[in-house]
C-alpha cells in the first residue's frame, strides 16, 4: 500500500527558513568581517534537527555551545563581544533545531498514527484494497482477501491479478486495466477463484496512482463480494426470462390451440378469442364487440347455463361444464363441449372468466344415432326366447331376462359371478375348453348343462365369441344360449338305436366288434383280463316253428334281460343275430372265473319264462374263451364260437372254455360266420 503523505506543517517551513537565515547571516559576516558565528562543528546539530528527536538534538546543541565557548577561549586574541554574538547566534540556532526536531517528530508520529488507522481501515474493511504495479502484478493485499476468496494475503503478493480469474474473463480485466492506463477509473465484474476450487462473482474497482507529471505510476483497488446480487440478478433475468417464455407459450399455445377459448369480463363481454373460437363462433374479432357470451345461445340454454355463471362469479363454484349449442346463424347451431372457469385477483374480486369449448357436433348425432341403435339392440336382446349374456374380467356384467323364464333365474342372479357357478361340475371341463378357446379368438358353439332354479339340469346349447373393443383388443365374450333337452334326448335315442339291438336292447352286432376290438388294443393290467362267451340258444327255432315268433320274441327279450342283470356294470352283452348272444367280461382274473360266471347265467335262463302262451323253458349252450392283446375280433369270437358249438354237440345246455380239443372239431366252420 503507498504510504499517506500529508503537506508540511507551517511551523516547519518557518523553522527551516530560519536556519537558512541564520546560515546567510553567518556567511555574510564571514565574508565582511572575517567573523565566523557558527563553526564547522555545528552542523551535526542543524543535520540531527531532521531526523534526531528532540532530546537528542539538545545533546548535539550542549556540546556543540561546549566546544563553541572553548574554541572562543583559545582563539589568538578572544573579544567579549564576539563571544556573546556566537552565544547568541548559538543559542538562536539551538532554539531553532530544537523546535524543528519537535515539528518533525510531532509530524512523524502524526502520519505513523494515520498510516496505522488506514491500514487499520483496509484490513478490517469486508472490501479487499490492494496495490498493484502497471502490468497487474500485486503489491500489497487486504487479509480481508481471505474470507473473500479463501486465500492468504501474503501469498498473493508478487502473483498478478489474471492468475486469480476464469479464463473466459481475463479478456475483460485486460480492458478494465487498459482504461487504468489512460488515467481513467474502471468497475467490471468478475469471476475469481476460491481457495477450494470454485468461483465467486466479485466487483473489482481500479483507480490510477499518477506521479507529479501525471504519469501513470501503478494501480489501487478494491473487491467487492456481489455473489449474492450475481445470483440474484440472474434469477431475476431467469424468471424474466421464463415469464417471458410462459407468455409467449401461452399465446402461441391459445393462438394455435384446436380448442375454441375466449376470456370475457364478469358481464360475459368477450375481451378477448383465439382463432379456433372465432370460427366456431363463425365472427371475427371486429363482430364480436359489445356481443355477450350468453348471446350465442339459445334461450333455453341461456336459462340452464344462468345459474352456473352466477355461482361462478360469486365464488360459490370454481368451475362448471356443460354441453350446450352455438347459434352460428338463426338457421344454424352447432353443440360444444364447454368448460368455463374464473381468474381472480388477490383480493377475490373477479379478474376475467376463460371459456373454452369444442365442436362435438358429430358426437352428439353419433351418440344419438348410438342410442338408437343401442335401444333397438335392447329390444331384442330383451325380447328374444334366446339368453344373451356379455362377459368382461370372467364375470357376466348382462344378462337377457329371457333367462328368467328358460332357467328360472332373475338377472341379478347371475351378474357380477363367473358362468362357470352355474353349470355343474362334470361340465367344468368342457367349459375351460371352450373359455379358452374363446380367449384365443375363436368362436365356439358346444352343448353343456346348465344349472335351473330349481336345482335341476338342464341341456343348452351356447354361441359365443370373443368381444373386441373400437382398437380390436379383446374385451370380454358375448353370447347367446338355448335349452336343448329334446333335441339331446331325441339324439341320445337315435344314438341309442343305432348302437342297440331293437328287440332285446342289448348291443348290437356292429357296436359289439367296435368295443371287442378296442379291448383287445389295450395293454392289459395283471389279474385284469377279459373273456368273451358265445351263447346260442338251444332248440330256438322249434319254439318260433310250434308257438309262432311273437311268444318267441317275448322269450327272446327275456333271456336277454335275465343275462343283463346277472352282469357286472363294466360288462357287456349283445345280440349278434337270430338267437346268438355274446357277453363281454372285463376284469376277470382266470378262464375258470369267466366260466363261473357264465354258467350262472345259463342257470339263470333255464328258468321258466311267462309269455303270451303260457310258460316256456329254454336252455343256453356257452362257449368261452379270454381274448389275447392285439388279436383280430373276428378271431376271438371264431375260437367262442367254437366252443360253443362243442357244447351244442356234447349235449346242450353247457358251457366249455375253448381249449386244444374243441378247436379240432370240424364240423364247425374254422372262420366265424354269424347268422343275419
Amino acid at each position: 500500500m503507498i504510504p499517506f503523505r500529508p503537506p508540511y506543517h507551517p511551523r516547519v517551513v518557518v523553522s527551516a527558513a530560519a536556519l537558512i537565515g541564520l546560515f546567510l547571516l553567518d556567511l555574510a559576516l564571514t565574508r565582511s568581517l572575517g567573523f565566523t558565528l557558527f563553526p564547522y562543528y555545528w552542523i551535526p546539530v542543524v543535520l540531527a534537527a531532521s531526523f534526531a528527536t528532540p532530546r537528542q538534538v539538545g545533546g548535539f546543541t550542549s556540546l556543540a555551545i561546549v566546544l563553541t565557548v572553548v574554541w572562543s577561549l583559545q582563539a589568538p586574541q578572544p573579544t567579549t563581544l564576539e563571544l556573546l554574538l556566537r552565544l547568541v547566534g548559538l543559542i538562536g540556532m539551538a532554539w531553532v533545531s530544537l523546535h524543528l526536531a519537535r515539528e518533525l517528530q510531532a509530524k512523524d508520529r502524526s502520519n505513523r498514527e494515520l498510516k496505522q488507522h488506514y491500514q487499520l481501515l483496509a484490513e478490517n474493511a469486508p472490501d479487499v484494497v490492494l496495490s498493484s504495479n502497471l502490468n497487474g502484478r500485486i503489491a500489497w493485499i487486504s487479509p480481508s482477501v481471505h474470507q473473500l476468496l479463501g486465500h492468504d494475503s501474503r501469498q498473493l503478493q508478487g502473483r498478478t491479478i489474471d492468475e486469480l480469474l476464469l479464463e473466459a474473463d481475463r479478456g475483460q480485466l485486460d480492458q478494465s486495466i487498459g482504461l487504468v492506463l489512460q488515467g481513467n477509473s474502471s468497475v467490471c465484474e468478475l469471476r475469481f477463484r476460491t481457495a477450494d476450487g470454485g468461483s465467486r462473482w466479485v466487483s473489482m474497482a481500479l483507480r490510477p496512482v499518477l506521479g507529479a507529471a501525471g504519469e501513470v505510476l501503478g494501480m489501487v483497488g478494491s473487491w467487492r463480494d456481489i455473489q449474492g446480487e450475481v445470483e440474484a440478478r440472474q434469477a431475476e433475468e431467469r424468471t424474466k426470462a421464463a415469464l417471458e417464455a410462459s407468455e409467449e407459450r401461452l399465446r402461441l399455445t391459445m393462438e394455435n390451440a384446436s380448442t375454441g377459448i375466449a376470456l370475457l369480463d364478469a358481464q360475459g363481454h368477450f375481451l378477448s378469442i383465439n382463432p379456433t373460437g372465432s370460427g366456431l363462433l363463425d365472427q371475427d374479432h371486429v363482430g364480436l364487440e359489445g356481443l355477450t357470451w350468453q348471446a350465442f345461445s339459445p334461450a333455453a340454454d341461456q336459462a340452464s347455463e344462468a345459474p352456473l355463471m352466477q355461482e361462478l362469479l360469486s365464488g360459490r363454484r370454481s368451475c362448471y361444464r356443460l354441453r350446450k349449442r352455438i347459434l352460428q346463424r338463426p338457421d344454424r347451431c352447432i353443440w360444444v363441449d364447454c368448460s368455463v372457469s374464473c381468474s381472480r385477483h388477490t383480493d377475490g374480486t373477479t379478474a376475467f372468466v376463460i371459456a373454452q369449448f369444442n365442436d362435438v357436433t358429430e358426437m352428439v348425432q353419433a351418440e344419438a344415432a348410438l342410442a338408437t341403435s343401442e335401444e333397438r339392440y335392447r329390444l331384442l336382446a330383451e325380447n328374444s326366447s334366446d339368453v344373451v349374456l356379455l362377459i368382461k374380467d370372467e364375470l357376466i356384467s348382462w344378462i337377457s331376462p329371457s333367462l328368467t323364464c328358460m332357467l328360472g333365474w332373475q338377472p341379478g342372479d347371475w351378474i357380477g359371478h363367473p358362468l362357470s357357478r352355474f353349470i355343474p361340475a362334470e361340465e367344468q371341463p368342457a367349459l375351460e375348453r371352450d373359455l379358452h378357446a374363446l380367449a384365443a379368438g375363436r368362436t365356439v358353439v358346444s352343448r353343456l348343462q346348465a344349472l335351473a332354479h330349481d336345482h335341476s339340469q338342464r341341456w343348452v346349447e351356447l354361441h359365443a365369441s370373443p368381444y373386441r373393443d373400437l382398437d380390436g383388443h379383446l374385451d370380454g365374450i358375448v353370447g347367446s344360449f338355448r335349452t336343448v333337452d329334446q333335441e339331446v334326448a331325441a339324439e341320445r335315442e337315435l344314438a341309442r338305436r343305432a348302437c342297440t339291438d331293437e328287440l332285446t336292447g342289448l348291443v348290437n352286432r356292429h357296436e359289439a366288434l367296435e368295443q371287442i376290438t378296442a379291448i383287445a388294443g389295450r395293454v392289459v393290467r395283471q389279474g385284469h383280463a377279459t373273456a368273451v362267451l358265445f351263447c346260442d340258444l338251444d332248440n330256438f327255432k322249434e319254439i318260433n316253428d310250434t308257438f309262432g315268433h311273437v311268444p318267441g320274441d317275448e322269450l327272446l327279450r327275456t333271456v336277454a334281460t335275465r343275462i343283463r342283470m346277472g352282469l357286472r356294470s363294466g360288462d357287456m352283452a349283445a345280440r349278434i343275430g337270430g338267437d346268438e348272444l355274446m357277453v363281454v367280461l372285463q376284469g376277470v382274473r382266470h378262464l375258470s372265473d369267466a366260466v363261473t360266471i357264465a354258467d350262472k347265467l345259463r342257470r339263470a335262463v333255464a328258468e321258466p319264462i311267462s309269455t303270451s302262451a303260457g310258460f316256456l323253458s329254454i336252455t343256453l349252450s356257452i362257449g368261452v374263451t379270454m381274448v389275447e392283446p392285439g388279436e383280430d375280433s373276428d378271431e376271438i369270437i371264431s375260437r367262442a364260437d367254437r366252443a360253443m358249438y362243442r357244447a351244442k354237440q356234447t349235449g346242450r345246455n353247457q358251457v366249455l372254455a375253448f381249449s386244444d380239443q374243441t378247436d379240432t372239431i370240424k364240423d364247425r366252420s374254422a372262420s366265424w360266420q354269424p347268422a343275419l
